[in-house]
């Protein structure tokens, strides 16, 4: 049995894909790009407040938005808060924390559900009513 070129090699192999594989693309951004968009997106939901916005942040009254490294980081306050505590840790949501007395609220939003959105328009209700 003759031997036949076993192949370019893997430094080829790895050359070629790094070239070959940019429709990958198409299918959505990179991880820190997502993380912006869902920044972004909430900032969009909570526009009816009329707060101010920045790069980083958005403030209404009673309501801040971060960008953190891990996502959005939102922070809620007001008197008797229209949530119970597993409202902050539905898919898209991490670290969720309501204080025992129903007057903070505090989560980071790392993925655009339809929970995050769900959240996002009881702040806006809950704010709407307040004011």
């Amino acid at each position: 049995m003759s031997e036949r070129g076993l192949g370019r090699g893997l430094d080829h192999l790895i050359e070629q894909n790094a070239t070959e594989l940019g429709f990958l693309d198409a299918y959505g951004p990179a991880p820190e790009e997502a993380l912006g968009e869902v920044f972004d997106a909430a900032c969009d939901a909570l526009e009816p407040l009329k707060g101010s916005r920045s790069e980083d942040a958005y403030e209404a009254e009673g309501v801040v938005l971060q960008r953190v490294d891990e996502g959005t980081r939102m922070t809620w306050t007001g008197q008797s808060l229209p949530l119970v505590p597993s409202d902050l840790s539905r898919p898209g949501m991490r670290e969720g924390v309501l204080s025992s007395d129903r007057t903070q609220a505090a989560v980071i939003f790392v993925d655009w559900t339809h929970e995050v959105r769900r959240c996002l328009a009881r702040v806006v209700e809950d704010r709407s009513r307040v004011a």
